[in-house]
């Protein structure tokens, strides 16, 4: 009877054990190993599916993205990582840091302000939902891979042609209606921000200024040195360039109320005291165009060089190196996938 009784504990430990580790088994959706076995499980590869059909819905898509689709590109990815890291692709710290302070940099022209660190770890995460540590990561990734690619793939990289005539023509035809210039005004002003304390005070000069330009005393060009706090464009005569009419962006930044007004504004007369969202300006409009369908050889916008023929030109040939870029990553991957050992368990 004891020894029956053992034999039976035995037995359950057993079962228990196998079902344990099939159960285990079951979590897994692939094992990829070229310098390391590393496990992709099904919780993983669930939540990469969800967050490739936000990314499609989001887009616009209505297509739709398998599970076997999306881990072939986790295994894909895994590859391709491992393999920058046995080839010597290492990416530095200050390599990243370098690279974040040049976004940051070029986020804080495009605002036309400073950010604290704390601001930027925040348009990272509206942007990119995910905080600075794994936007870090992130970024350390995709740098390792892009120098690993050029590295090892440069006959394929430099393998693209240079568009054709006919493909520059062919597409400017085909896409003739799309270039077109909306209405347009080219601006100055003198400008003062809202006050922490004190606006009444800040409206009551910007008023006195308004004043000696409408009665002649001083002209607005006498007074944008001595008055406008926009450092940026005081060496300029006031001038901040160009404003698009559908530029939303720039409407929602600035306020409604005040991007009409500009828009209304005769060409040469300086404004009243305008109001936007940060502060009080004086406007003065110097050139105001109409809506315009553009020529091949016309300028992509009003302040640009780059005419419509140079823009095509230059967008067919970033499509063909873009096409050439993929070639270089689908290369790499087919290698990697021969010298790697690859478990598929996901049905």
């Amino acid at each position: 009877m004891k020894k029956s009784v053992i034999l039976l504990t035995i037995l359950l430990l057993v079962t228990q054990m196998v079902s344990a580790n099939t159960t285990a088994q079951s979590d897994i959706a692939a094992r990829v190993n070229l310098i390391r076995s590393t496990v992709i499980t099904v919780e993983q590869l669930n939540t990469r599916v969800t967050e490739y059909q936000a990314e499609l819905r989001a887009a616009g898509s209505t297509t739709s993205v398998t599970p076997a689709e999306v881990l072939d590109i986790m295994i894909n990815d895994e590859l391709v990582l491992q393999g920058a890291e046995r080839d010597g692709y290492a990416v530095t710290a200050t390599a990243i840091k370098q690279t974040l302070d040049y976004q940051k940099a070029s986020v804080e022209q495009q605002l036309n302000t400073k950010l604290t660190d704390a601001q930027f770890e925040q348009l990272i995460m509206q942007n990119y939902g995910m905080d600075m540590a794994g936007y870090r990561k992130s970024l350390q990734e995709s740098m390792m891979v892009d120098n690993y690619v050029r590295g090892t793939q440069s006959t394929v990289l430099s393998d693209y042609r240079e568009p054709t005539e006919t493909q520059i023509q062919e597409f400017f035809r085909t896409n003739r209606t799309s270039f077109m210039n909306p209405e347009y005004v080219r601006i100055s002003h003198i400008f003062m921000p809202f006050s922490e304390t004190d606006n009444a005070k800040v409206k009551s000069d910007m008023d006195m200024v308004a004043r000696w330009i409408r009665y002649g005393t001083y002209t607005f060009e006498e007074l944008v040195p001595k008055y406008s706090k926009d450092t940026a464009s005081i060496s300029k005569g006031g001038d901040i360039g160009w404003l698009s009419y559908d530029n939303t962006e720039l409407r929602e930044q600035l306020g409604t109320s005040f991007f009409d007004a500009v828009f209304e504004l005769p060409v040469g007369k300086p404004s009243g005291v305008l109001e936007s969202t940060s502060g009080y300006h004086i406007v003065k409009v110097v050139v105001h165009t109409e809506p315009k369908l553009l020529s091949i050889q016309d300028p992509i916008n009003p302040d640009s060089t780059t005419t419509v023929y140079s823009y095509i030109q230059q967008r067919l040939l970033s499509a063909n190196q873009q096409q050439a870029y993929i070639n270089a990553i689908n290369a790499l991957v087919d290698s990697l996938r021969k010298q790697a050992t690859l478990e598929i368990l996901y049905k």
